[in-house]
C-alpha cells in the first residue's frame, strides 16, 4: 500500500473546485481592460542606438495590424547588419544597455528575450512591440529576411499551386540495371 494513501494524504487533499467562484467572477470580460505595459523600446530609440553602434542597412518592417502577416507577433520587425559576429554581438549589448538606463529606478525592470548571442551570426532580441535582428553580412544575404517580410502574402494562393506541390513524386531507380532480352 502506498504510504500517502496510509497517513490519509490523498483524503485530505482538495480539489480546486472550490476556487471556481472566485476564478469566474474575476475574469478579463467582467473586469475593465487593464492598461497595456509600455513598451521596453520605442522605434525612434532602437533606430538611435543602431545609427550609434553604426549598424549596416537598417530596415524597419511595419507588422502590426496595419502592416504585414496580421501583427501576430509584434508592431515592428527591425533588421540591421553587423560587420562581423563581433559587432553583431555589440549591436545586441548596446540595445540591451539602452533598455537597462530606459528602467534606471523603477522597482521591477523587464528585460527582452534574447536569442543566439553566443553564436554572433544572428541575434534576435524580442522586445515585445519591437523585434529586432542584428546579423552578419554573410548571413543576412543567406537567409534573406527583407524577402519574407517585405511581401505581403496573398490569400489566394491557386489552389492548383498548391496540389501541385503537395504532389508527391517518386524519383526513378537508377540502381538496378534493366536487363536485355538477348
Amino acid at each position: 500500500m502506498l504510504p500517502a494513501m496510509r497517513s490519509g494524504a490523498l483524503g485530505r487533499w482538495r480539489s480546486p473546485k472550490h476556487l471556481l467562484p472566485r476564478l469566474l467572477s474575476s475574469s478579463s470580460a467582467a473586469s475593465p481592460a487593464r492598461p497595456q505595459p509600455a513598451a521596453l523600446l520605442e522605434l525612434p530609440e532602437v533606430e538611435k542606438v543602431l545609427r550609434d553602434v553604426r549598424a549596416g542597412d537598417v530596415r524597419v518592417f511595419p507588422v502590426g495590424e496595419g502592416g504585414l502577416h496580421g501583427g501576430a507577433c509584434a508592431d515592428y520587425m527591425v533588421v540591421a547588419t553587423g560587420r562581423s559576429d563581433w559587432h553583431v554581438r555589440n549591436i545586441a549589448q548596446a540595445l540591451l544597455y539602452k533598455i537597462k538606463q530606459k528602467q534606471k529606478g523603477s522597482d521591477r525592470k523587464l528585460m527582452p528575450s534574447v536569442e543566439g548571442q553566443q553564436g554572433g551570426k544572428w541575434v534576435v532580441i524580442d522586445s515585445g512591440s519591437i523585434i529586432i535582428h542584428a546579423l552578419e553580412e554573410r548571413a543576412r544575404a543567406y537567409y534573406d529576411l527583407e524577402s519574407i517580410w517585405s511581401k505581403e502574402v496573398s490569400p489566394n494562393t491557386s489552389v492548383q499551386e498548391l496540389e501541385t506541390s503537395l504532389v508527391k513524386t517518386r524519383r526513378r531507380n537508377l540502381s538496378q540495371k534493366h536487363m536485355k532480352s538477348i
